[in-house]
């Protein structure tokens, strides 16, 4: 079984090791994984649930070996990327002025898009945005695309002053929104319906924002083109290969999708708006 390790104080380690039919494809037994970065969506524990089948998968399928780090929290999940520790990213903040123009896209969580949501419980009286004015709104962390820039974006066209609360990550959002600590939540629409499903939480809408390309893998361009062609076409087989199911169940999705640079577009305006 993949085991975690802690990475000094503030860094969730997991690694897909050689046990787990990592080393072929030229690979040497004692050569460094790719290190993959994963954003701050769910807790550390989550996220493995989820990553772990893929990289085991990727792993399989190319021979190449592979391990993942997250940061404590969003902005050091970000330090890691600015700083170049990742090979490949699962992130749209690579798409900010200060991030952007380094990793490429070569797939994409899925073919459908996101979208910003502000949502309050079922029995709230809020209906609007502008009746959250003056409102407790918490968003999953200041670097959120979907979970904070789009929604905030909205909010400041509306001009619709708000107290902004920050959680770790979305599920911390929607948590405190569950717990009735404030009075609306910004996060992913995806993530919403998901952990809606799974918790119970009865909820309504009162903003949601065009759609954007959902959240691709990119890789840094010191990964050799060989390899990086290697790790595209795997993804990408993962939705027609009967060996990808476990993986795909465990993450609860139906499999990675073609992705451009140009796809992130709209992304890289909302950013420009809010300065970022």
């Amino acid at each position: 079984m993949p085991q975690i390790f802690l990475h000094h104080r503030r860094t969730v380690f997991i690694c897909i090791l050689a046990s787990m039919g990592c080393v072929a494809s030229g690979f040497a037994a004692d050569e460094k994984p790719l290190i993959v970065g994963i954003l701050n969506q769910q807790t550390a524990a989550k996220t493995a649930e989820r990553w772990n089948p893929i990289l085991k998968y990727l792993t399989d399928a190319t021979g190449i070996p592979m391990a993942f780090k997250m940061g404590q929290t969003v902005q050091d999940t970000n330090a890691m990327m600015a700083r170049g520790e990742f090979d490949l990213v699962f992130t749209n903040h690579n798409f900010r002025s200060e991030f952007d123009g380094i990793y490429k896209p070569i797939a994409r969580w899925s073919e459908k898009p996101i979208y910003g949501v502000i949502a309050v419980l079922a029995e709230s009286p809020a209906r609007t945005l502008h009746d959250l004015s003056g409102r407790k709104v918490v968003f999953p962390s200041r670097t959120a695309f979907v979970g904070y820039a789009v929604p905030m974006a909205a909010l400041k066209q509306a001009k619709v002053p708000i107290e902004p609360i920050f959680a770790a990550h979305q599920e911390g959002a929607l948590a405190q929104l569950k717990a009735r600590q404030v009075d609306a939540a910004a996060v992913n629409s995806r993530f919403l319906t998901q952990y809606a499903a799974q918790s119970g939480l009865k909820y309504r809408e009162v903003f949601i924002s065009e759609g954007y390309a959902d959240l691709p893998v990119s890789i840094h361009p010191r990964v050799p083109a060989t390899t990086a062609d290697e790790l595209r076409n795997a993804l990408l087989n993962m939705r027609t290969d009967p060996k990808a199911l476990p993986a795909l169940a465990a993450g609860s999705f139906t499999g990675f999708h073609p992705a451009m640079d140009r796809d992130y577009d709209n992304a890289r305006k909302i950013y420009k708006q809010l300065g970022e």
